[in-house]
């Protein structure tokens, strides 16, 4: 009786499945770190963009002295601003003093 041989896969054969299957989670991997780094550049911009408004409003209003329009410390201590809203913007953003001050995006977040 002749005995049957199992047949499986080579060495050979598995690595080169395996590294595929590297390329393909590394790309994976990189292309979710862009898309993460976006949504937060865009969640960043957007609340700039709301700051902003509330900078503008509280400008408009003529409620608010000149002296609590000159860092975010300060707005958030005449309620122009909320701390959560600081916090979010420390060190992402840079305050011009123009006429309303207004915040812009630099660089990465």
């Amino acid at each position: 009786m002749m005995k049957k041989r199992l047949r499986g896969f080579t060495l050979v054969e598995v690595l080169a499945a395996l590294g595929i299957i590297i390329v393909l989670t590394l790309s994976l991997v990189a292309t979710i770190q862009a898309q993460v780094t976006r949504a937060h550049r865009q969640h960043l911009e957007a609340l700039v963009a709301v700051v902003n408004s509330e900078i503008v409003a509280a400008y408009q209003g003529q409620n608010v002295a000149a002296s609590d329009l000159k860092s975010g410390e300060t707005m958030v201590k005449a309620q122009i601003i909320t701390s959560a809203q600081w916090q979010e913007l420390a060190g992402a953003v840079k305050l011009s003093l123009d006429e309303p001050p207004q915040f812009t995006v630099t660089g990465e977040p």
